[in-house]
């Protein structure tokens, strides 16, 4: 009988631990119509986009970046720009087959990041999906 209740005790307990609640957390952020416009010379590339947190409405965002550190404006890093309550920063990295820019977007007021990131093809072909990315609060 001693056994019984000492089984049944640890049962009841592996339960509570396992049914422990999941933290809430924010929904995916969506960046809706992406596109990039570089000059002639790849001295300066502007990229316009919406941040969409799926909570408030989308928070448009200008985003310029320019040659720097003897690359071209299209695999330079940029920011950090202001849009609205997010900082934006980017960098280019061309370590795999296809090169790729992703960005950092920030939410000072929430104190959340997503990293959108965007292949060198599929900006160039110029119709960029809307894509959805996951938020997370920033490791320090």
């Amino acid at each position: 009988m001693h056994f019984s209740k000492t089984l049944l005790t640890v049962a009841v307990a592996a339960t509570a631990t396992a049914a422990a609640p999941l933290e809430a957390r924010d929904p995916d952020w969506i960046i809706q119509g992406l596109s990039r416009a570089c000059d002639g010379q790849d001295s300066s590339c502007t990229w316009k986009f919406a941040i969409n947190n799926q909570l408030t409405a989308p928070t448009a965002c200008t985003y310029v970046v320019k040659a720097a550190g003897g690359k071209p404006a299209s695999r330079s890093k940029g920011g950090p720009v202001q849009c609205g309550d997010f900082r934006v920063t980017s960098d280019w990295s061309g370590q795999f087959v296809v090169g790729f820019t992703t960005f950092a977007v920030f939410d000072t007021k929430k104190n959340l990041i997503a990293y959108p990131a965007y292949n060198d093809d599929e900006i160039a072909a110029g119709n960029v999906p809307d894509k959805p990315f996951h938020v997370e609060a920033p490791k320090y």
